[in-house]
């Protein structure tokens, strides 16, 4: 399998703090991924060490094989930072025909991809206003636009809906989803809006306190969070509920306002699945519904980060026990 993105063992310290730690990172070719985690994680830091912005403190990585940092591996990447910063008294497509020169291009194929960028973000209209009079979600979409005006094949995106009304975030992830299926490109973006971020990535990297927590494909990972969580609806509802707790095939179950039943069930998925057909065959009723209960991605990242913070809890509160341990 063919990796756009490799690390490993990537780590950066800053003085006492160790921002990212030891992570290995592994993204396919022609995806999109969803790097989360909360403030502080490491998440810009561990971008801008893969476009050769910072130096690893240790570790290695590569983009489409070549070292991070260097000068073949930033051919294939477009960046748009969080907080984006321009020359402030450029016209919009006088700054990105420029960008787009300092990058290779022609003057005229520059001018074009300009003029292609501006109207694919909707803001074409801005074209001869001047970037200091941009506000914060026109300065993002410019930002975006530069990441893209030398046409390369990985996006890696910090933030790049920041500061955008819904419509506009709506636009930038349907325009991202479109450009990834029709030209195969990878992205590697972060973004705080889960809602919205689910809908986009294929696959999900979750770091918390600069180690990688989870790495794997949205759908997977949210089976494996809901686990035997499963809803169903039958013709006799009170009568199924009652029956599967008798039987002991349950640790929980309630009907909710719509009348559809919500269980945690008693060994895995293949198992509920006989022990429901046993029930509803027992007390001849019809079964209308029947799926596994799944997760949303703000769900599991709620999950996923509380675990984490309880084991950083236990870790610290063993520590402190060890500190007094050795002076005692």
């Amino acid at each position: 399998m063919s990796f756009a993105i490799e690390t490993n063992g990537l780590t950066k310290v800053f003085g006492d703090l160790i921002a990212v730690d030891h992570i290995d990172i592994k993204i396919k070719e022609g995806t999109i991924n969803g790097f989360i985690g909360p403030n502080g994680a490491g998440k810009s830091t561990t971008m801008k060490m893969l476009i050769g912005a910072l130096r690893p403190t240790d570790g290695s990585g590569t983009i489409k094989g070549y070292p991070l940092g260097s000068m073949e591996s930033k051919q294939f990447l477009g960046y748009s930072p969080e907080h984006p910063k321009f020359y402030e008294d450029m016209t919009a497509h006088k700054y990105l025909v420029y960008m787009g020169m300092i990058c290779g291009l022609s003057k005229q194929r520059a001018t074009a991809r300009t003029s292609e960028l501006l109207k694919w973000l909707n803001i074409e209209d801005f074209a001869e206003k001047k970037i200091r009079g941009f506000s914060a979600g026109m300065r993002q979409k410019l930002s975006l636009a530069q990441s893209m005006i030398h046409e390369p094949e990985i996006l890696i995106l910090d933030e790049p809906t920041a500061n955008l009304d819904p419509a506009g975030r709506f636009s930038i992830i349907e325009n991202l989803k479109e450009l990834s299926r029709e030209n195969k490109i990878t992205v590697f973006i972060s973004s705080h809006i889960l809602a919205e971020l689910e809908k986009l990535v294929d696959e999900v990297t979750l770091i918390n306190h600069g180690k990688i927590v989870v790495e794997s494909d949205v759908t997977s990972l949210k089976k494996k969070i809901s686990g035997n969580r499963f809803i169903l609806k039958t013709s006799d509802n009170k009568k199924i509920l009652s029956d599967l707790e008798a039987r002991g095939y349950i640790k929980y179950g309630e009907i909710d306002e719509n009348d559809v039943i919500h269980v945690v069930a008693e060994g895995d998925e293949s198992q509920f699945k006989k022990n429901i057909t046993e029930v509803i065959l027992k007390n001849d009723v019809w079964l209308e519904k029947f799926n596994l209960e799944t997760s949303d991605l703000e769900s599991v990242f709620m999950q996923l980060v509380g675990e984490g913070e309880e084991k950083q809890e236990a870790v610290i509160q063993d520590n402190h026990k060890s500190f007094w341990r050795f002076w005692k």
